[in-house]
C-alpha cells in the first residue's frame, strides 16, 4: 500500500502544473507586452501600437479574481478571435444591436467571471510610468520598441524593454526599463535608466486623476497611492500605488496627474515598485492598500 501510495505521488508530482506567473507578447493585438500572477495581470503597448499612431503611453491592467487562475491567455483568446469578429461584422450587416450584444458576450472589457480591461490608458502615465519631465511638460514615453523576456515562471516573470531615441533638450535618450513580478505580489519591481542623459533632470512617476479619488503621499517614504473609478457601469474602484526607492523632493499635481518628484542624474537608475488593487477582491477599501504599500516598504527597509 505504501508502494502504491508513493508511486501516486510521484505521478502526480509529473504532472505539469500551469504556471501562475507568466507573459507574452501578443502579437495578434497590437504586439502588447502582458503579464500576470495569481493576484494582478498587466500590458505595456508594443511596436504595431505606435506605427498605428495610437497615443497609448502609460501600462495598462486587468482586473482579476485571485481564485481563477491565469486569465490573461483565455481573455486574449477570446477578445482576438477572428471567428467572433467575423460573426460581429456579419451581424453588424443585420442589426447593429445584434452584433454589439455578441462583441459583449465575449469581449475582456465585460466581466464575464474571470475579470477584465476596463482601466483607461490613453495619453497618460496609466499604473505607474516614470517620465521625465522638463520645463513643466511631461516628456511623455511611447510605447516599447523591443523586448527580451528574461524569465518566464513559474515564480516570477522578468522583461527587459528598450524604447526607441527622443530628444530631451539637447539630448538624444534611450529609456530603458527592467520590469519584474514575483508570485504573490500586486507590485511590479522597475528598474528604468535614461541613456543618453547629460546633465540632472526632473523625473516623475504617478497616476492619471480621474473622478474625485482619494489620494495619499508619503514622500518621505516614496509612496504615493490613489483611486481609480473604472470604465464602465459597476466595475468598482482600482487602487493604485508606487513605491520608489530613489529620494524624492515632493509631489505635484500636473497634466491631470497625481506624481511623485525626483532627480534623476546622468548614470543614474529609478528604482520602484508599482501596481494595483481591486476592491473587489481581498483589498476592499483605500485604507487597506494604502496600509499594504506602507507595510511593504517597510518590510524592505
Amino acid at each position: 500500500m505504501k508502494k502504491f501510495s508513493a508511486a501516486i505521488a510521484l505521478l502526480l508530482l509529473a504532472l505539469p502544473v500551469e504556471a501562475q506567473v507568466s507573459g507574452r507578447v501578443y502579437p495578434e493585438r497590437c504586439d502588447d507586452l502582458s503579464w500576470e500572477n495569481e493576484l494582478v495581470a498587466f500590458r505595456v503597448y508594443g511596436p504595431e501600437t505606435q506605427r498605428r499612431g495610437e497615443r497609448s503611453y502609460g501600462y495598462d491592467l486587468f482586473l482579476k479574481y485571485p481564485d481563477k487562475g491565469p486569465v490573461l491567455e483565455r481573455l486574449y483568446g477570446e477578445q482576438c478571435s477572428a471567428a467572433n469578429w467575423s460573426v460581429v461584422d456579419s451581424l453588424r450587416k443585420i442589426d447593429a444591436r445584434l452584433a454589439k450584444d455578441f462583441e459583449n458576450s465575449f469581449t475582456y472589457h465585460i466581466d464575464h467571471g474571470l475579470g477584465m480591461d476596463c482601466y483607461a490608458v490613453g495619453s497618460t502615465l496609466g499604473c505607474g510610468v516614470a517620465a521625465l519631465r522638463v520645463d513643466g511638460a511631461i516628456c511623455y514615453p511611447w510605447c516599447y520598441e523591443t523586448v527580451d523576456i528574461k524569465e518566464n515562471g513559474p515564480d516570477r516573470f522578468e522583461a527587459a524593454l528598450t524604447f526607441a531615441p527622443v530628444k530631451i533638450g539637447d539630448d538624444e535618450v534611450i529609456e530603458k526599463r527592467t520590469i519584474s513580478l514575483e508570485k504573490g505580489s500586486r507590485l511590479n519591481h522597475c528598474e528604468v535608466c535614461f541613456e543618453g542623459l547629460t546633465e540632472p533632470r526632473e523625473l516623475v512617476v504617478g497616476f492619471p486623476m480621474r473622478g474625485t479619488p482619494q489620494e495619499y503621499a508619503d514622500v518621505a517614504k516614496g509612496i504615493i497611492a490613489i483611486t481609480d473609478p473604472t470604465q464602465g457601469a459597476d466595475n468598482g474602484t482600482i487602487f493604485l500605488g508606487v513605491d520608489v526607492s530613489n529620494k524624492c523632493t515632493g509631489t505635484v499635481i500636473a497634466d491631470n496627474h497625481f506624481l511623485l518628484t525626483l532627480q534623476i542624474n546622468p548614470g543614474e537608475t529609478l528604482v520602484y515598485d508599482w501596481g494595483f488593487a481591486w476592491d473587489r477582491t481581498d483589498i476592499s477599501d483605500f485604507r487597506d492598500w494604502v496600509e499594504y504599500l506602507c507595510n511593504r516598504a517597510g518590510a524592505q527597509d
